[in-house]
């Protein structure tokens, strides 16, 4: 149908569109947001179904554990519920009993007043007490809308300071009522802007508002109804208190007192609500009044004066002598850049010279010589000596100045300036002054000014100082002088000249030269005898891309002098000071405009809140709060910078800052902002709803099971504020001068599909040309406007769009443009439905129809049209605007309107059809869809997609235990295929490896759950749909096939298998849209039940109920490493008739996972305590040690592993870490039955038995005393298979290996200088820098770690001994070579021997007491350290401070003196700690170079090729056994102090662990945990150390 100004009744629409509009209201489901009448405004906790908001939101705090997150960035809680702030174990407050405060107050007294300053206790949570090891956990139920600050307290243990953190806040954006029985959310706010001075008397206002409903407006925005001033703008406000008396004149009952004039504003405002449901919006200024407010002329201390701003007299008298200058311009023109460049030489030849502006800026020399004179030579003067204390220069400086006298002058001067020149308050002409005290000290240091010369001299000198400091003082000037004639011209170019400017002409009183910077008021001077005095008061304005906190009228800042401020000439600018004491009349004045406001109004809009300063603009908001709790804010915020935008924002709590569709300049940019003002992708990612199972394991701890936190909370992050966007502001200009009359339609659709609030301004709809002049218009709105013309109906049909958008939970968007086609979907995931619209912008006439006729593809079914519309013809009379003399009208226009299936053939046509997968596909095409034109449809998914997504939640919440019971017959093994396995695993176990999708994602880190949930949560966190990953998911089901297949891997896993296919079978059905949040679901859920599953299945206590979620996190990562991939001995007959015999733990991944690279035998047992034994895995601990004991040869277990096939026997280390497990994993079972069979009964086949070994079989207590035995003997022997064939590096003597007991000490000597025998055994490769086959670090002699893993061992058995648990007592030795008599050297003996010398021997201590020890002074570079070696050839190492003393210091304390221990682990901490990893070397020393990397072939030999790999880069394992020697050296006052000093020492690794991509901990980092590119991602034995550390940590005692 046709709509044409024709039409003469509103109601004359037609049926169709009536049934139309009747639809929407059927649908919109205002229920889900009714307010409960019984509750109390404000405490709205309760749903429709009255039930407590459970959602609880989180705040992480940082820093010391006061710092609120992201910079302090306010953090907005989506809706009322339950805050939660954290204090994460181990930060600095955590362990001082903190409180947090905050303004929120939770009192019952719904009465009561919010007061910014008065601070309440946030209650604290689950968790009362901090035990060093938990979170602290404060909560509080947030009952109430608004802005509220918190912060941390507390008392610093030693001092008693009471400390106080940063302020942080949170916002709770208000729900809008209407007549207090319907809720709204704000982003459902359709709002329509009214010059108040355009709507006529009071009595005429209603048919505005009852037109404003029909169109669908639920909110009014009001200009100020105040008096305005005598320049007729709407915002320049003659009395704040007092309201316009033109809006009620002719009523038939006069009002003219104040009271009554407010009592029926708010009459008529409340009378709209309720009978129109429209809400009001005021805007309040606050930033000036009119330049002729009565109030002025009693109040000038108001504004900014010459009195209270005496900076600013140079401007007002540039100001008055440019105004009379203008006064000689009157009559004439200036309409050429000649005439204007006449002008301005005029004002730098005429006006400028005779006011010597420069004497506001320089000294005067000669009265500051003079005064020089009369103080610098007095007698009474205390004088600076030479060198000072005080000088400003430095001995070295002293020291040169006499061969460069000239530098030292350059240096007074530059100090004088900057620090001896002082302003006096008057700002008078030379105020300007030399700071005697500061510059006499600067002149008395000062060699060449105080020695040799005479007062004459001095004299001169001070003479030519000042007139070089004024020098540069002039430089100043003459800068602000270019700039003020700069701005002149550019102003006057502007007003009179530019093409795009008013054009003023000719220059008259009323039309000036230039608007006056400031307004001179009669003030009545009490002190002066009641004297009248005029005073300038300087005017409001605005500065081009100035910072807006910094107020420009300060005394910091010359803008109205140097002419920068665009000034309102009709608006004097406020000056309040930092509080209200500064100016206790206008914060009350403005404080009671505020408060008479807030009663009346629902919404406040700020003006010129960028220029407001915020402790004003706070304090009058809090009055605004006290009286409506819940108003609501929005303002203009034009700050240029997001960083501002946020400060704004978050101290104001603003609710919505405004923005407008007509400042977009294309198609592109309105998509952008469109995006940009709110609203989510479509398929946004959800959290999968929780149930039983997993709300049962977030109730036992508060912390969640692997993460900081648990399952149902939801982490606050900054995010944009919300937008009100308007289709066109009041005071912006309209599409008809923009773009096109035609776009009118099309601009207002595409914003009313935004997911905020909305706004239009009156007279859009009516198509005014032109905007309206908010200073000097004086007509009305038309009252009689026919609402069936026009694009009025249409306005309608989309507001009540917009509310059912907003009210349904249509919150997730997608947009699509192509050229100037817009195409928007809203999708409600609440309904599963979609209403779309397409519009055809029309930025100019000019624009080409290319876009008429294009197809688009619609992602699911059309289940209804609704209408298509556009600007058929437009009846311009240019005159019109101007010739009505009383009324506003705009340009009447025709529009083509159809509804329903009538827009088929007229607009479009459509074709379904289903595409490869199934789905149901539609594609639209366009008929002669010209430029402005819009349509709009409804679509929904298929009944069937429903019942799937139904399906899927309800697998999802396991309310049957059909997953829960899927894990029964699980193990650990089979959780390390389901959760992990990396690329080269896999491919080894089945010929395929991880998972690849499309750069920059490309391969998963692994193949297993873990490997997307990486990714998963990457994608969650920034809501990242355009991630690789959910690209691939979207096109094809490959991602799901994939992780079904794998699972055959595992016959344990056919349950989980089950579970997971039927989940997919129902995602494979769902529009490709759809399917990467439902994955996400369905692979998070799985992945909780799986974590949670495999903490119950290690059965211990220490992880399962640890009060840390780290612990937990590093058990669970310590799966990824013992799996099937490499068997760990290929001979069958080892681990025969073992379950998972093959099962073998890796180094490290990548570089470590398969072949002859993944089992190492120092690696292994570094990590096996962590890994197998603190997770209770005992079965496989032993199957490992069985593994690597069958190839014991030499006394040695290999290393290098390789399957048994071909072990390398070069490592001296590796057999005692082997026995340290044997030991762990001894002591770890929980019997003494369990004991005895392991050390006797468990069987060991050897794959190198001796030679006088009549079985291949031994036990472990056999295996354990051939090892001892053959140390004590003396170990000789060369490599098996020696040379290039098994290592292309090394030298041939490297090949000797060679082991010796020292019967003077105990200690164990082995190595040699070209090989390397314990972990640090980098071996060098370039032969550019030369040092190819060179042990980097050969460690040749009697190494500290071994030596303690020695007594431990003979300890240990020593105690086995005595308790008759192990049968030999000591091992045979012969003393003297001589006569070869074989004595025995008990286990006793041995490890008494090592006691008593180890600290003689490896002990450096003060200089004083060397005598005491074992001491080369010469080689002493630091001292109450251990030495790292004792005996090395190159005796220099042996000095040199390593991490390897913390090894021996955890695993031998008795070997230690406490004192000494406890010394050397305070060195240590300030010397070896670094993020996350231990130096491996002493900065101090000249080896070290903290940064390793591999391929970098320098020439330079310590680095080369990777040369330092173990003299300065930090490794991530030794940083457990620093914290186990903690445990063991350092007293602390109580178990949680100790527990809070390790848990401060891991912030970093938690941190790091978070964001790793495989949930790890690294091998190494380079120089203060920078990123090392040749480090493994994942390291076993830098999880298996720091989780060994904990738990040693929660069994010992302080």
């Amino acid at each position: 149908m046709m709509i044409s100004n024709n039409n003469s009744e509103s109601g004359n629409c037609g049926v169709e569109y009536t049934k139309l509009i009747d639809s929407f209201s059927e649908k919109i489901r205002f229920k889900d947001h009714n307010i409960n009448n019984s509750t109390n405004t404000s405490t709205e906790t309760k749903n429709n179904s009255g039930n407590i908001n459970q959602d609880v939101y989180s705040i992480t705090l940082v820093g010391n554990g006061s710092e609120p997150p992201f910079n302090a960035k306010g953090l907005v809680l989506p809706s009322l519920g339950t805050l939660r702030i954290i204090i994460p174990a181990g930060l600095e407050v955590a362990s001082y009993n903190p409180q947090i405060y905050t303004n929120y107050h939770h009192g019952t007294d719904p009465t009561s007043s919010f007061q910014r300053d008065k601070f309440y206790i946030f209650h604290k949570g689950k968790i009362t007490g901090y035990n060093g090891n938990n979170d602290l956990i404060f909560e509080q139920k947030i009952e109430k809308y608004g802005c509220f600050d918190y912060y941390v307290e507390w008392e610093e243990v030693l001092s008693k300071d009471v400390k106080r953190g940063e302020l942080g806040t949170f916002q709770i954006n208000p729900m809008l009522k209407i007549n207090q029985q319907v809720a709204i959310p704000s982003e459902s706010i359709c709002l329509q802007t009214f010059l108040t001075k355009c709507m006529g008397p009071i009595d005429q206002w209603e048919k505005h508002i009852e037109n404003a409903s029909k169109l669908g407006f639920n909110m009014i925005h009001y200009t100020p109804v105040q008096e305005i001033g005598e320049s007729g703008s709407s915002y320049s406000i003659y009395d704040q208190q007092s309201i316009s008396s033109k809006i009620f004149e002719g009523m038939n009952t006069k009002i003219t007192n104040e009271d009554e004039k407010l009592l029926a504003l708010s009459s008529f405002i409340s009378e709209a609500e309720r009978k129109y449901g429209v809400l009001g919006m005021i805007d309040l200024v606050w930033n000036h009044t009119a330049n002729n407010s009565a109030w002025l002329n009693q109040h000038p201390e108001a504004g900014y004066n010459t009195d209270n701003s005496p900076h600013l007299k140079s401007a007002v008298q540039l100001d008055q002598a440019l105004q009379e200058y203008g006064k000689t311009l009157y009559g004439k023109e200036i309409n050429t850049i000649d005439q204007l460049n006449d002008v301005i030489n005029d004002v730098k030849t005429k006006v400028l010279p005779p006011l010597k502006l420069w004497e506001y800026y320089v000294l005067d020399i000669e009265k500051e010589v003079e005064i020089f004179k009369n103080t610098y030579f007095s007698s009474g003067r205390v004088k600076e000596q030479i060198p000072s204390s005080c000088s400003t220069f430095s001995p070295s400086f002293l020291k040169n100045i006499i061969s460069n006298p000239n530098h030292e002058k350059h240096e007074q001067i530059k100090s004088i300036s900057k620090n001896g020149i002082i302003r006096a308050p008057s700002y008078e002409r030379y105020s300007l002054h030399i700071n005697l005290d500061y510059t006499y000290r600067v002149l008395d240091t000062s060699v060449t000014f105080s020695n040799n010369t005479t007062p004459e001299e001095q004299i001169q000198k001070y003479r030519d100082i000042l007139s070089i400091v004024n020098l540069e003082i002039y430089k100043d000037f003459d800068h602000d002088t270019e700039a003020i004639l700069k701005n002149l011209f550019e102003r006057i170019k502007y007003e009179r000249v530019s093409d795009h400017g008013p054009k003023l002409g000719k220059i008259t009183k009323s039309k000036p030269l230039l608007t006056s910077y400031f307004t001179m008021v009669q003030y009545r001077d009490p002190l002066a005898n009641n004297s009248i005095r005029e005073i300038p008061l300087a005017n409001n304005g605005w500065i081009f891309n100035h910072n807006p906190t910094i107020d420009f009228a300060s005394s910091e800042s010359r803008a109205y002098l140097r002419r920068d401020v665009i000034v309102w000439g009709d608006c004097v600018k406020m000056r309040y000071g930092q509080s209200p004491s500064d100016n206790q009349w206008l914060w009350n004045h403005m404080k009671t405009y505020t408060q008479n406001m807030a009663r009346i109004f629902h919404a406040i809009r700020i003006d010129n809140c960028h220029s407001t300063p915020i402790h004003l603009a706070q304090y009058l908001l809090d009055a605004a709060r006290e009286i409506r709790p819940d108003i609501y804010i929005t303002c203009e915020l034009f700050t240029g910078s997001e960083e501002i935008d946020y400060c704004f924002v978050k101290k104001l709590g603003i609710n919505s800052l405004i923005r407008e569709a007509m400042q977009c300049g294309d198609s592109s940019e309105f998509t952008r902002v469109l995006y940009r003002y709110g609203g989510k992708p479509i398929g946004s990612i959800q959290e999968p709803p929780i149930g039983e199972y997993l709300e049962s394991c977030c109730s036992k701890n508060v912390g969640g099971i692997i993460s900081p936190n648990d399952y149902s909370s939801k982490s606050l992050k900054p995010s944009l504020p919300p937008a009100l966007f308007m289709d066109c502001t009041h005071d912006n200009e309209t599409p008809y001068q923009k773009r096109t009359i035609a776009d009118t339609l099309s601009n207002a659709a595409i914003v009313a599909m935004s997911v905020c609030a909305i706004g239009s301004t009156r007279g859009y709809d009516e198509i005014f040309p032109r905007t309206i002049d908010l200073v000097n218009e004086t007509r009305v709105y038309n009252t009689n406007v026919n609402l069936s013309s026009g694009i009025l109906p249409i306005r309608s049909l989309l507001s009540k769009i917009h509310l059912e958008l907003s009210c349904n939970g249509y919150d997730e968007i997608h947009i699509h443009q192509d050229g100037n086609l817009i195409f928007i979907q809203r999708y409600s995931p609440k309904l599963n439905e979609s209403i779309f619209m397409v519009a055809h912008c029309s930025f100019s006439i000019q624009q080409q129809d290319q876009d008429n006729n294009k197809e688009l593809h619609v992602p699911c079914k059309i289940s209804q049209f609704l209408f298509g519309a556009k600007i058929t013809n437009a009846h311009i009379n240019r005159n019109d605007w101007n010739t009505n003399t009383t009324n506003l009208n705009g340009i009447d226009v025709d529009c083509e309107v159809h509804y329903y299936d009538k827009v088929l053939n007229q607009f479009c046509q459509i074709h379904e059809y289903n595409n490869e997968n199934g789905a149901l596909c539609t594609t639209l095409k366009l008929i002669n869809f010209k430029p402005g034109s819009i349509l709009l449809f409804r679509g929904e998914i298929p009944k069937s997609n429903i019942q799937s997504i139904r399906t899927i939640e309800r697998l999802i919440l396991d309310e049957n235990k059909q997953l829960c019971k899927s894990f029964d017959n699980v193990d650990l093994i089979d959780m390390n295929v389901l959760l992990f396995r990396i690329n080269e695993e896999e491919k080894q176990v089945i010929g395929h490896g991880a998972y690849h999708v499309e750069n920059p994602v490309g391969e998963l880190s692994f193949c297993g759950l873990q490997g997307f949930v990486t990714e998963l949560n990457q994608i969650a966190q920034y809501n990242n749909l355009g991630n690789q990953l959910c690209e691939n998911l979207r096109k094809g089901n490959w991602a799901m096939d994939y992780i079904i297949t794998r699972l055959d891997q595992r016959v344990a896993l056919k349950s989980v298998k089950q579970w997971l296919n039927q989940c997919f079978d129902q995602l494979k059905q769902l529009p490709r849209h759809l399917i990467p949040m439902y994955f996400y679901q369905i692979i998070i859920t799985l992945y909780r039940f799986a974590t949670n599953k495999s903490i119950e299945k290690m059965g211990n206590s220490f992880v399962r109920d640890n009060d840390s979620w780290f612990s937990r996190a590093l058990a669970v990562t310590s799966i990824q490493f013992f799996g099937v991939s490499t068997p760990l001995i290929s001979n069958p007959n080892v681990l025969e008739g073992v379950k998972d015999r093959e099962a073998s733990l890796a180094a490290g991944f990548p570089h470590f996972a398969t072949g002859y690279m993944r089992s190492w035998g120092r690696d292994t047992f570094i990590s096996l305590r962590g890994i197998l034994l603190v997770t209770n895995r005992y079965r496989e601990a032993i199957n490992i040690i069985v593994g690597f004991g069958s190839c014991l040869r030499f006394g040695l277990i290999p290393n290098l592993l390789d399957c048994g096939t071909k072990p390398r026997f070069n490592s001296r280390d590796s057999v005692w870490w082997y026995l340290r497990s044997i030991q762990d994993t001894y002591n770890c079972l929980p019997t003494e039955k369990e004991k005895d069979e392991f050390l006797n009964q468990t069987k060991v086949y050897r794959l190198f038995p001796p030679a006088n070994y009549i079985s291949p079989i031994s036990t472990i207590a056999e295996i354990i005393q051939e090892i001892l035995q053959a140390h004590a003997s003396g170990i000789h022997f060369r490599e098996p298979n020696a040379g290039r064939e098994i290592d292309d590096r090394m030298r041939d003597e490297g090949f000797n290996i060679d082991i010796d007991l020292n019967l003077t000490n105990g200690f164990l000597y082995g190595g040699n200088r070209s090989n390397c025998g314990t972990w640090m055994d980098k071996m060098g490769e370039s032969t550019k820098a030369n040092n190819y086959g060179e042990p980097a670090t050969p460690r040749d002699g009697a190494p500290i770690e071994i030596t303690a893993m020695l007594y431990s061992t003979l300890s240990w058995i020593s105690d086995l001994y005595k308790l008759d648990k192990f049968k030999h007592g000591g091992v045979e030795i012969i003393k003297s070579k001589d006569n070869n008599k074989i004595d025995i050297l008990t286990y006793q003996d041995w490890s008494q021997l090592i006691e008593s010398n180890f600290e003689k021997y490896y002990y450096i201590p003060p200089s004083g007491d060397d005598k005491k020890h074992v001491i080369n002074p010469n080689y002493v570079h630091r001292r109450y350290i251990y030495k790292d070696v004792v005996g090395s050839a190159n005796v220099f190492s042996d000095y040199q401070l390593r991490p390897n003393v913390c090894v021996a210091m955890s695993f031998a304390p008795k070997l230690f003196n406490e004192q000494h221990a406890s010394k050397c682990i305070d060195v240590i901490r300030n010397s070896l700690v670094g993020p996350i990893g231990m130096k491996t070397l002493d900065p101090n020393d000249p080896n070290y170079h903290g940064n390793y990397d591999n391929s970098s072939d320098s020439g330079y030999k310590p680095t080369s090729k990777g040369f330092n790999y173990h003299n300065g880069p930090e490794w991530v394992w030794c940083y457990g056994f620093f914290l186990e020697s903690i445990v063991q050296f350092k007293h602390f006052p109580s178990i949680s102090t100790k527990n809070h000093l390790i848990n401060s020492l891991l912030i970093k690794h938690k941190l790091y662990i978070q964001n790793d991509k495989r949930f790890s901990l690294p091998e190494l980092t380079n120089r203060e945990g920078s990123y090392c590119r040749d480090s493994c991602d994942s390291q076993a034995w830098s999880i298996a150390t720091i989780l060994a550390s904990l738990y040693q940590l929660s069994i010992t005692k302080n």
